[in-house]
């Protein structure tokens, strides 16, 4: 019998719902504690027995001075570190706020005022090197159900590199957006949650975060402008999960 995994699941700040999403595997939950065995987990149990993880799961942004601790915590005990969700793959809505933080706390507790420590909003990715980023909000849970088989069984995870149009595509969905005109960033987004938006007769609204390479924002934006969307609207429909400028 294999010798079980250490797995270390680490929150850093978000809505919680990453996190969440693990315990709602369920049934399939129990199917991975047949190769692992979860160490550090706040939402799951208060016990904290690990110092050294085989695998770390890190969800949230780094938004404050006990994020930056605990992420470097999790990389250095860690042999394998995964970005969980567009959080701390793309840095989500916390990370899409004007910066600098600091004069926004200043117009609210003045000027000596940072009684939380916070730091300008930043993904994992931006602060530590990380070996599998895994997107969404909320990501589909069998995608992180699927990544941690494959490295319990020593195989490395696929990762995604097409956006969700492709997926469209391969499910023949209508294209909302050159058939509906209804705003769509399925072209410049990560894809891989099998474009429910568009099955569901929706516009994708860029959730897993901005796909990086050969995709193209600035035709995206044109063709939004085309559509009759204001520079607002776009560049706010842009910024939702990232921030990225048009």
């Amino acid at each position: 019998m294999m010798e079980e995994l250490k797995l270390g699941v680490f929150e850093l700040t978000d809505c919680g719902g990453c996190a969440l999403n693990i315990l709602f595997l369920y049934e399939k939950l129990f199917d991975l504690l047949e190769f692992y065995e979860i160490t550090e987990f706040h939402m799951a149990t208060s016990l904290s027995e690990g110092n050294h993880y085989d695998v770390a799961l890190v969800t949230g942004t780094v938004s404050t001075q006990r994020d930056l601790n605990l992420l470097k915590e999790a990389r250095n005990h860690s042999e394998y570190l995964i970005a969980l969700g567009t959080c701390a793959t793309h840095g989500s809505v916390q990370g899409s706020v004007e910066l600098p933080i600091r004069e926004k706390l200043k117009a609210v507790y003045g000027d000596g005022g940072n009684p939380m420590r916070a730091l300008d909003s930043k993904p994992v990715v931006e602060y530590v090197a990380v070996d599998f980023a895994l997107p969404g909000c909320p990501y589909d849970k069998e995608e992180v159900y699927q990544v941690l088989m494959d490295i319990a069984k020593g195989i490395e995870p696929v990762r995604k590199d097409y956006p969700v149009c492709l997926e469209c595509k391969l499910n023949e969905y209508e294209c909302v957006l050159v058939k509906r005109g209804l705003p769509c960033l399925g072209p410049i987004t990560y894809g891989g949650c099998k474009a429910v938006c568009v099955r569901s007769g929706l516009g994708c609204i860029g959730c897993r975060g901005p796909l990086p390479g050969e995709v193209n924002p600035a035709s995206e934006y044109e063709i939004l402008k085309s559509l009759g969307y204001d520079d607002e609207y776009i560049v706010r429909k842009f910024k939702t999960f990232a921030r990225w400028e048009p």
